[in-house]
């Protein structure tokens, strides 16, 4: 699995000149060669300009990859990266707009500035949670709840209730922000060229305490998580070390199942824990999909193949090549009858039920300007992992919830520009 730029499989090296009708696309999927090349040479046949594929090295992300071509004079034209990533590409003014791949094809458009689209989505990928159906009767839903079973589960002595995690990671700062949204807090307020810091203030500071006290009792009923990613938290899953992580999506399954179908077995999905009286009303999803640079040789070309990539007779085969994990961009192509008769989503009606239950609340965590305008400083705090880093001063640092609340409002100012 490749996850935000995480894998890949190794490709090309970066180097090498445009000759203005090659199109340069680095991208860290790898392990969708098979159905990539297939895109491309369907495009090919239609059009007049050659794709040439490279593919980051394991260990290496896109952004690494591409920092390397760029200082060597040879940026890449399309590049498959997150949302976030893209409105920070969008910032420095290196992207060239793909408004008619966005329009032509009702893509959500999370990266929308001035009437202009810079991101094109191939796909969704929503956090989930998962737990022992086996050790846990039913999802226990509420934070009250969760901290009684949690720690029943654990009192038993056989494995921690739940896994928190902490520290400068993607997943943990995944879990950090969706806690605070389910608590209602609103970390950030204002329009895309204005935002304000509000999560240590009024109302909002208190349910943010309040949240950051829920987590540091949850810790209590997990194994130490600092540093965690998303294949330690099901690694502990699949050890038996713990009986509830979150992830996303599928992706636990997609990991465990070649070796514990049996543990699989026992595996239900769930929304993340919420307080009594909340509902799920803000979902953090992913984002991953297109992004056209304006300094390459073949601009044009490169957003004539963003457009052709979504329409493409193998586009279902390139979602699907992870079902479960990651999802269509579009509800239309969730109820196609490609996602309806996928083998594994078959065998997995909870996730499918789960996902279209919430589709309307799935959001990037981009869009929390006013009225869900993009956010610059969310996407700079995502990129330095800033709320994964405040879980770490409660759990490691020894901080308190109120000291915690404090420290991630000054951090957070400091990515305002």
């Amino acid at each position: 699995m490749a996850l935000a730029g995480c894998l890949g499989t190794g490709g090309g090296d970066g180097s090498g000149g445009g000759d203005g009708t090659t199109i340069r696309y680095l991208s860290d999927r790898g392990d969708s060669k098979e159905v990539m090349d297939q895109i491309v040479s369907e495009f090919e046949e239609q059009s007049d300009y050659t794709v040439e594929m490279i593919y980051t090295a394991k260990g290496t992300s896109s952004d690494q990859e591409m920092q390397k071509m760029v200082a060597a004079g040879n940026p890449p034209d399309v590049i498959f990266d997150t949302s976030t990533d893209a409105y920070r590409l969008q910032r420095d003014e290196v992207l060239a707009p793909v408004t008619g791949a966005v329009e032509d094809n009702d893509l959500p458009d999370p990266v929308s500035v001035d009437d202009e689209s810079y991101f094109a989505a191939a796909m969704v990928e929503p956090l989930m949670g998962w737990y022992r159906s086996d050790v846990y009767d039913e999802d226990p839903e509420t934070w009250e709840n969760w901290l009684s079973e949690a720690e029943r589960v654990t009192g038993e002595g056989e494995m921690n209730g739940y896994v928190v995690q902490s520290g400068q990671t993607n997943n943990a700062d995944t879990q950090m922000t969706q806690y605070l949204w389910q608590n209602d807090v609103e970390i950030y307020r204002g329009p895309s060229d204005d935002i304000e810091v509000t999560v240590d203030e009024g109302s909002d500071r208190e349910a943010a305490v309040e949240t950051f006290e829920w987590v540091k009792r949850m810790a209590e009923f997990s194994p130490n998580g600092s540093g965690w990613e998303w294949g330690d938290a099901i690694g502990a899953l699949q050890q038996e070390n713990a009986a509830a992580i979150v992830s996303v999506g599928g992706l636990p399954i997609l990991t465990i199942q070649g070796n514990r179908p049996d543990l699989v077995e026992t595996l239900e999905p769930m929304p993340f824990p919420v307080p009594s009286g909340k509902s799920q009303d803000q979902w953090w999803a992913y984002m991953e999909g297109h992004l056209v640079r304006n300094d390459g040789q073949a601009t044009e070309g490169a957003q004539e193949f963003v457009s052709f990539f979504n329409e493409s007779d193998r586009f279902f085969d390139f979602v699907l090549s992870a079902p479960l994990f990651q999802f269509p961009p579009t509800r239309a192509q969730l109820d196609s009858e490609a996602v309806e008769s996928n083998e594994t989503i078959q065998q997995f009606p909870e996730v499918m039920e789960l996902v279209r239950e919430h589709w309307d609340v799935f959001t990037s965590v981009l869009a929390t300007g006013d009225d869900g305008a993009p956010n610059i400083v969310a996407a700079d705090a995502y990129g330095n992992q800033a709320f994964g880093q405040a879980a770490d001063q409660l759990l490691v640092g020894g901080k308190s919830p109120e000291e915690t609340v404090d420290w991630l409002g000054g951090k957070l100012r400091e990515f305002q520009r």
